[in-house]
């Protein structure tokens, strides 16, 4: 406690200064003279800048730009193998193999359930997004004219000198693909297909 008056502190129990002897009206903190132009004052209280730390499930830097390493175009015969032809040799396999239960033909066209859905699903995804990833290992994409390839996807890692890879993450449920680095598994940022150059 210090007397308002000299500055003094106050070190006993009456209402008067010990040194200038005014009457105690208030007590407050020492005066301090102000800090000359250009100087820094040690009674300022200084607020250190508030530290940015990126999120963890985003990486917070600028994310990293991912190219194909690898296109490999899917063919039959000679022939490009088209997203809608996938979406129709799925649904008559599928047909196929309803009927055949259903009518009980004895064609055994049961076999073709497995890879007739999976052609339909690759097919119809293709169709919404044109990029698909399956089982966390294969990439599919479509370009403009529905030609359908097999991918591979890498770049850079613009906060260390690692490579940055898609890799699937969180339950099997909520699964969603992120670019990784491979080196601290950190770096991480979304993942959106739409930001691909065209095939």
């Amino acid at each position: 406690m210090h007397c308002q008056t000299c500055g003094a502190a106050h070190r006993g129990r009456g209402r008067l200064c010990d040194e200038c002897q005014k009457t105690l009206s208030g007590l407050s903190g020492p005066k301090t003279a102000p800090a000359p132009a250009g100087e820094f004052n040690t009674d300022q209280d200084v607020k250190a800048p508030a530290r940015q730390t990126p999120p963890p499930d985003e990486g917070g830097w600028s994310g990293p730009k991912l190219l194909r390493t690898d296109v490999i175009p899917i063919a039959l015969g000679g022939h490009f193998l088209k997203r809608g032809w996938l979406v129709g040799v799925g649904a008559a396999g599928l047909i196929a193999t309803i009927c055949d239960t259903v009518f009980r033909w004895g064609v055994w066209w049961f076999w073709l359930v497995v890879p007739s859905g999976f052609a339909f699903f690759i097919g119809y995804r293709l169709i919404q997004k044109r990029f698909i990833r399956v089982a966390g290992l294969i990439n599919f994409e479509a370009d403009k004219s529905g030609r359908v390839y097999l991918t591979t996807l890498s770049g850079d890692c613009p906060v260390c000198d690692g490579e940055v890879k898609l890799k699937d993450v969180g339950p099997k449920r909520y699964v969603k693909t992120v670019m990784q680095c491979t080196k601290d598994a950190t770096h991480r940022w979304e993942f959106d297909p739409r930001r691909l150059d065209e095939l």
